[in-house]
């Protein structure tokens, strides 16, 4: 074969091998997926998920506190308690099993003192809570454990006791005596004048008793 045959196609052969390569490099690929790797759609922007509105928060109901007048008859019905229980223990001698006690000792006046103390602005009128805390201070070395089992004070226990009692009558007394003059219309003419001698009275005895009178 002549040469210059064979050199014209190896020409045109490699003309039509560079063609086929351009035509291939130039055509898109395609990526063959595997069972293994499943499809996942391109990402599309979300619009914004819309905001809860919140309404005004509600208040909390206020929490309704006892008034100043509540509180106090609440005092003196704790103090008339008391009172009562240390007027049994006065008229038994102060004395448990036959053995002494501390029922009426410092940290027991105590209470009674500071329920006497907070109650004498409240109810000025009265002079009871202020002879309380008299009381206490004038008779409170009779009360200890010593002086009950030295018996010095024996037969003044049951005259202390009367006059714990005279105190609880006058504190109980108090405020009916008081709705009577803050609302007289509450009460007929013989209730009022029937509670205002037995207030009289009650007064003057314990005027006898304080100046050591029988």
């Amino acid at each position: 074969m002549d040469k210059a045959v064979v050199a014209m196609m190896f020409q045109e052969g490699g003309k039509l091998l560079s063609d086929g390569i351009r035509l291939m490099m130039a055509k898109p690929r395609r990526v063959a997926r595997t069972e293994e790797e499943p499809y996942t759609p391109p990402v599309t922007a979300r619009e914004p998920a819309p905001q809860k509105l919140i309404g005004p928060v509600a208040t909390a109901t206020p929490i309704a506190l006892p008034t100043r007048e509540e509180t106090n008859q609440e005092l003196k019905r704790r103090l008339a308690r008391e009172l009562y229980r240390a007027e049994l223990d006065l008229a038994g001698g102060l004395k448990i099993a036959g053995k002494p006690c501390d029922c009426l000792s410092n940290k027991h006046t105590l209470g009674l003192e500071a329920m006497a103390e907070e109650l004498i602005s409240a109810d000025p009128q009265s002079s009871v809570y202020s002879e309380i805390i008299q009381w206490i201070k004038n008779n409170q070395h009779k009360l200890t454990v010593e002086a009950i089992q030295d018996g010095k004070y024996a037969q003044e226990y049951p005259v202390l006791a009367s006059q714990f009692k005279d105190f609880r009558k006058r504190l109980l007394g108090t405020d009916a005596f008081q709705a009577m003059v803050s609302n007289p219309s509450t009460m007929t003419l013989d209730e009022a004048k029937e509670l205002a001698a037995s207030q009289a009275k009650k007064e003057v005895e314990r005027q006898w008793v304080s100046q050591g009178k029988k």
